[in-house]
């Protein structure tokens, strides 16, 4: 059954991003990130290729003809998706594909808005029986 990670409050979501997707590649893990658009796709694509040459992290927007030999895949619709172990999800609605995957992670920043959607997303997963770690904010991590 997929687990299920959740960061909440958390005052930085593009830095925890980097640092999730370090430790995942550092891991040999294949990352799928799921964002709501092309352009929020484009900006974390910016964000990741920005990190010093020690900490490169190859990824590529999911539409890339080359997409499949990433490991690290940022997509923004479902017919995108091709691996199934970890799932980043940014997006305020619940994937309906998120069961295929080993991991989830649920990013949840500090508008009151998307922390609305996350609660309505938890309580999906809960009353399902998923297994559920919480952790709170950024700065629990260091």
């Amino acid at each position: 059954m997929t687990k299920i990670r959740f960061y909440t409050d958390v005052p930085d979501t593009p830095a925890l991003m980097q640092h999730l997707i370090s430790q995942a590649f550092s891991r040999q893990r294949s990352v799928t990130v799921y964002l709501s658009d092309r352009q929020q796709a484009e900006q974390l694509s910016t964000q990741l290729w920005q990190q010093p040459v020690e900490g490169f992290l190859p990824h590529v927007l999911a539409d890339a003809d080359h997409a499949a030999l990433t490991p690290v895949q940022i997509a923004w619709a479902p017919e995108q998706i091709r691996q199934d172990d970890l799932l980043f999800n940014c997006q305020t609605a619940l994937p309906k594909f998120f069961s295929r995957f080993r991991h989830v992670f649920e990013i949840i920043g500090q508008d009151e808005t998307e922390k609305a959607a996350g609660r309505q997303r938890w309580a999906f997963y809960r009353d399902r029986g998923y297994e559920i770690q919480h952790i709170k904010s950024m700065q629990s991590q260091a």
